[in-house]
């Protein structure tokens, strides 16, 4: 008897008082609003979406990966109606983002839903996603989250863990970071930043630059289709993100067959919308690598979407791939590589 009470005060005891502690200060809000102090919303969307889902009222969502964790809740409210979230996720692959779409879709009634398929990503549907659980209506699961020696740290120091927006607007936003702001404005913006990881590696690639790849088939993954059939009363707005010119010039990406075979569905609730046959993907002064643009692509794709401009239809499927094809095709990649070969191997 006397061991195990030792083992209960001694053990079990603090072990409660601990849990019972991060539940209440729960700084994800898994499972509440904030106790006592402002309420912030954590940039990593991966665990943050969950208790966004689970305590906050709305009816409409943008759901993408970093393409779209830009684009303003409160703009799309404005121009759309509902009331919006921005649950994109940045490094958020498209299985992760499905699960994330199920589990809102039990939750609330929504009624409108902005999901992006980046072409190149589609790939994803078989990969695990390591953070299912959070998505799976068993809250208990959910608290294995805070078993982290950094959310520990939280209850001695919580600023390290209260850091984020203090809105819903667009919690993951990363356009307003100085890091981003010195890579906008357009090729030499690259270049004055050609040893960042993520620029060499662009770099690299313009100067090894050699035409003529095949083109990396796309499809839209199944469980995604099944969803947007399941709930006929959600209006799902598909973004093809703008990807830059020259990315698809270096790699070399085909997303219409699954652009097609969607259509072919013949599904009256997805609308799917384009801009690769604009000149939107020519003006690297936008983009911060060959993907991620600022904040104005991201206002004008909600203006697409409030005017029913830019669709991808059964009627214009062909005349708009071949219109993209010719513009990459007819896209001048020497002089970038020219600017490449002046400066360099970067280091």
């Amino acid at each position: 008897m006397k061991k195990l009470l030792y083992l209960i005060f001694s053990g079990l005891f603090p072990l409660g008082l601990l849990c019972l502690t991060l539940y209440l200060f729960d700084p994800l809000q898994l499972y509440h609003k904030p106790y006592f102090r402002k309420t912030i919303f954590n940039s990593n969307m991966h665990y943050q979406a969950s208790g966004i889902i689970n305590n906050y009222a709305f009816d409409s969502l943008i759901l993408g990966s970093s393409i779209l964790v830009n684009t303003s809740s409160y703009e799309a409210k404005q121009k759309l109606g509902g009331k919006w979230v921005n649950l994109s996720v940045s490094g958020g692959g498209i299985k992760e983002r499905i699960d994330i779409l199920k589990y809102a879709l039990q939750k609330k009634k929504i009624k409108q839903v902005i999901f992006s398929i980046e072409p190149g990503w589609l790939q994803e549907e078989d990969k695990e996603n390591r953070y299912a659980y959070l998505y799976d209506n068993n809250h208990f699961n959910d608290f294995k989250t805070y078993l982290d020696e950094n959310f520990i740290f939280c209850l001695l120091i919580p600023n390290i863990c209260l850091k984020g927006e203090e809105t819903l607007d667009r919690p993951s936003q990363w356009i307003t970071q100085d890091w981003v702001q010195n890579l906008l404005g357009g090729f030499s913006s690259w270049i004055e930043n050609k040893n960042r990881p993520d620029i060499k590696k662009i770099l690299i690639q313009i100067k090894n630059f050699k035409p003529n790849e095949v083109p990396k088939k796309q499809k839209i993954p199944q469980e995604l289709i099944a969803i947007i059939e399941n709930n006929p009363q959600v209006t799902f707005n598909l973004i093809i993100p703008p990807f830059s010119r020259l990315h698809y010039k270096l790699l070399g990406i085909d997303i219409k067959n699954a652009i097609q075979e969607l259509l072919n569905l013949k599904l009256s609730n997805i609308k799917i919308f384009g801009f690769d046959d604009t000149e939107i993907p020519d003006h690297l002064e936008h983009y911060i690598d060959l993907v991620h643009y600022d904040d104005t692509i991201n206002s004008f794709i909600l203006n697409a979407i409030k005017a029913n401009t830019y669709q991808i239809t059964p009627q214009n499927i062909h005349s708009y791939f071949k219109t993209m094809q010719d513009k990459i095709h007819s896209y001048n990649i020497s002089p970038l590589r020219q600017k490449v070969l002046l400066i360099g191997e970067p280091h």
